[in-house]
């Protein structure tokens, strides 16, 4: 027995893209409405892929913005797959939990919404002819300590059976389902699990997939690159194809700029660098490295980028950006009025200045320099894996590593293994910067 099913959670309905846009008149309309553009995606795919069924699991709604406009929209769309008989299984996660919902329209009888005292099952299409069976269960309020996922008990293993769960699988939290991955694996009869609440899409193979799908539209520059959906096809022995689709028409990017060069001394040199870097840029597609899921083409194409621009290098431009309080907001304001023109429109969220000022060539010192060939010789013999426990204890608490996107506190900052490299790269090099130049005096 095989099924084909959209798996898609975080619609976040009712919340806006976290950037300044109102004076850009010529994008205003596709930045407003990025995030209903890419759900409607998500129901176009479902009806032009005859999916048999939709999986969302949690946080339709964001927050307190299960308005009029959010519910009646999501009423339409549902009412596109009963045109099409395609049912849809909904679970309510911490952003629209079950006991503070407030409903303006009442969804079509295509829709069926987990439970939010005891974990339910529905069956696909009846319960009497089951090709598939669907667990899940909804969150009671907004901080759920319930771990939900051994309750999720199906009678056999002769159809699919697809697990729902809203939760960050961190078996010490108190907040969003306390569960850990290898709960999750240890549940042979459930050959598929269906998360939200993680905001970029990964999946973790073993005996059974356990994917986040992501938001179908990144709202922040934390959530950059593609968002999108799986389509699922699964069969009761547990094989399955799994294939990404992209729906953003929006993407957030943090983009490196290098104006270390020696004819690169003024904001319009700036500006043109960064045109020269988009000449060349686009979106990333390396989502599912080491998986089996492969990424569709995004058919509907990009409307737009909304960009974080990361100015590097040594040069002359520096002593520009350093000296003026005003360089770096005259900067944004020329990119945010030059860059929205352009087809897909490009938007500023701003402009980070991690440049130098000129030094000495390295390669001119090394060999010459005593000191410069020594500070090479121990970055040489530095243990990379030593070295890194060393810096992160030494570092202290203000940084810690933060797997759920809302389990942060305002006075910690998230040290991913990523983030550790990149700093202990960015010290070594400002080191040696200061010592060059400092050499050279």
């Amino acid at each position: 027995m095989t099924v084909r099913f959209l798996h898609t959670a975080d619609l976040h309905l009712g919340s806006q893209l976290k950037t300044q846009h109102r004076q850009a008149t010529g994008t205003i309309e596709t930045l407003d409405s990025a995030i209903y553009t890419a759900v409607e995606r998500l129901f176009d795919t479902a009806i032009e892929e005859d999916v048999d069924f939709v999986v969302i699991a949690g946080d339709l709604y964001d927050e307190d913005s299960r308005s009029v406009k959010a519910n009646t929209f999501l009423k339409e769309q549902f009412d596109r797959l009963a045109d099409q008989n395609i049912p849809a299984y909904v679970s309510y996660g911490n952003h629209d939990p079950v006991g503070s919902a407030t409903t303006y329209v009442d969804l079509p009888d295509n829709v069926y919404e987990f439970d939010h005292e005891d974990p339910q099952e529905f069956y696909y299409p009846d319960e009497d002819t089951p090709e598939a069976r669907i667990w899940g269960q909804s969150y009671r309020d907004r901080h759920e300590s319930r771990s939900m996922y051994h309750r999720f008990t199906p009678a056999d293993e002769r159809v699919p059976n697809i697990g729902v769960l809203h939760t960050g699988l961190n078996p010490d939290g108190r907040r969003y389902v306390p569960v850990a991955r290898s709960d999750l694996e240890s549940k042979d009869e459930i050959h598929y699990w269906a998360l939200g609440h993680i905001h970029d899409p990964r999946i973790y193979e073993n005996e059974q997939p356990i994917a986040y799908s992501g938001v179908p539209q990144g709202r922040q520059i934390t959530e950059p690159g593609f968002g999108g959906a799986y389509l699922v096809e699964l069969d009761a022995e547990g094989d399955y194809e799994i294939e990404f689709v992209p729906t953003s028409p929006v993407i957030w990017q943090t983009v490196e700029v290098d104006i270390g060069d020696d004819d690169i001394s003024s904001i319009p040199d700036i500006e043109r660098r960064i045109e020269q870097t988009l000449d060349e840029f686009s979106a990333p597609t390396e989502l599912f490295d080491g998986t089996s899921v492969a990424v569709r083409d995004a058919e509907w194409g990009i409307d737009g980028y909304v960009c974080r621009w990361k100015l590097t290098g040594n040069g002359p431009v520096h002593e520009t950006l350093s000296s003026d309080d005003e360089a770096i907001h005259e900067l944004t304001r020329r990119l945010r009025d030059g860059l929205t023109s352009r087809r897909p429109f490009v938007w500023t969220e701003a402009v980070r200045d991690e440049t130098g000022p000129p030094i000495p060539s390295i390669d001119e010192l090394r060999g010459n320099d005593r000191v410069i060939d020594e500070y090479i010789a121990f970055i040489d013999e530095l243990d990379e894996v030593d070295a890194r426990e060393r810096y992160r204890e030494e570092v202290g608490m203000v940084w810690e590593s933060v797997e759920d996107h809302e389990e942060g506190r305002p006075d910690e900052l998230s040290l991913t293994d990523e983030q550790l490299d990149n700093l202990i790269e960015r010290a070594q090099e400002r080191v040696l910067e200061e010592l060059a130049r400092r050499r050279a005096t």
